[in-house]
């Protein structure tokens, strides 16, 4: 009986060390496209002059400030109107003016200029997320001894 409680443990600690590992694969794949595309869009984007039509704060939990979000419009090179909801570093006043930029194949993906490329989020979420494979690594390999 012994045996079949060693088996089971062995296969829940092979199966959260298999999860762990999959989760941070498909997050990390997922960070590094968002990353690239904001990125291509600060490079190779059309810029635009948008105009806050609304804002709001979502609220912080934990003692942290709330995320503020600015909803702007802005017309794009074709001539048609796009309404963006964008998370900003601080408030916006209505009707305040804003620079972004947008690739002409998704202007629904446009980015605000003085947002920043994310370069510093990006990695220090793809140091998290290869330790969190590492654990789950470690985790599948103590199973299999």
């Amino acid at each position: 009986m012994e045996f079949l409680r060693e088996d089971g443990h062995r296969l829940l600690l092979a199966a959260f060390g298999l999860l762990a590992l999959s989760v941070s694969v498909a997050l990390a794949v997922r960070t590094c496209s968002r990353w690239l595309l904001a990125r291509r869009t600060f490079n190779e984007g059309l810029p635009a002059d948008a105009t806050v039509v609304d804002a709001y704060v979502l609220p912080g939990d934990q003692g942290r400030a709330g995320l503020q979000h600015a909803i702007v419009g802005f017309r794009a090179a074709d001539g048609r109107e796009y309404r963006l909801d964008l998370d900003t570093d601080r408030r916006r006043p209505l009707g305040a003016r804003v620079r972004l930029r947008y690739l002409p194949t998704s202007p629904e993906r446009a980015v605000l200029l003085e947002a920043g490329r994310g370069t510093v989020r990006t990695v220090l979420t793809l140091l998290f997320l290869v330790a969190l494979g590492l654990v789950g690594v470690l985790l599948t390999v103590l199973s299999l001894l």
